[in-house]
């Protein structure tokens, strides 16, 4: 998921956040909520059938847009997110086990199992392997015997800490606190320190409301960097959804 930087880290860890619902027990889909992680943007719990999203900055400018579209059996068919701060878009369209298409016009492939969860990347960096939890949840990425991030949670299946490693030594660690992680599942606040440059640490406390189906329809997400610098300090994201 990662690059050590603050936008990057903001919207990949609006993450899969829980698996445990409020709303008829709903849970997150894995695949959603593995790529929300990997891609940057907010998941949605339920049966999904698409979702769209638009993030803007705090004078109004469009920051990145997504769609996702997925089947009734829960696998991602399509998805495009193009983020306009880092001039970055994907695109992805599913092929029998492939979600396959292009990252900044080069190809990308991620390799699904039988069920549809996360199991590999592969671009013109390499090769990666996804390791699942028993839940389907995104565990360690592996570049081929190193390990590049892992992530924890908690008994609920809420993401508490994430991991970042430069050979066998934690990089930088982001942990995750929520006030109400079962009804509101994207508030939280989230701290990020690194071990190699404080400036890379920062504070990110993320404020949402919810409709009926507990769709974040509007959240803002405030981060407090050590060094401002030009880093986004502020983030409207809005979502939609549509259900089977």
């Amino acid at each position: 998921m990662a690059e050590v930087k603050i936008c990057s880290y903001l919207l990949a860890l609006t993450l899969g956040f829980t698996t445990t619902a409020a709303c008829a027990q709903q849970t997150y889909i894995p695949v959603l909520l593995n790529l929300s992680t990997l891609l940057d943007f907010n998941p949605v719990k339920g049966p999904v059938k698409t979702i769209d999203s638009v993030g803007t900055d705090d004078k109004g400018n469009e920051v990145y847009t997504l769609h996702m579209a997925l089947s009734a059996e829960g696998c991602v068919q399509t998805l495009r997110r193009d983020d306009k701060s880092n001039n970055s878009h994907i695109n992805l369209v599913k092929e029998e086990k492939v979600l396959k298409g292009t990252f900044n016009g080069q190809p990308v492939a991620y390799g699904l199992d039988d069920k549809c969860n996360l199991m590999s990347r592969d671009d013109s960096d390499g090769h990666l392997d996804y390791k699942t939890n028993a839940q389907g949840l995104l565990g360690e990425t592996m570049l081929r015997t190193l390990k590049i991030t892992d992530h924890f949670y908690d008994t609920d299946g809420n993401i508490k800490k994430v991991q970042y490693y430069s050979g066998d030594l934690v990089a930088s660690s982001t942990s995750v606190r929520y006030p109400d992680s079962v009804n509101k599942p994207l508030d939280y606040t989230m701290v990020n320190e690194s071990a190699l440059d404080a400036r890379f640490n920062f504070t990110a406390v993320s404020e949402c409301q919810y409709d009926e189906r507990q769709v974040p329809v509007l959240c803002h997400v405030k981060v407090t960097p050590a060094n401002s610098g030009n880093a986004l300090t502020h983030m409207t994201v809005a979502t939609r959804a549509s259900f089977y």
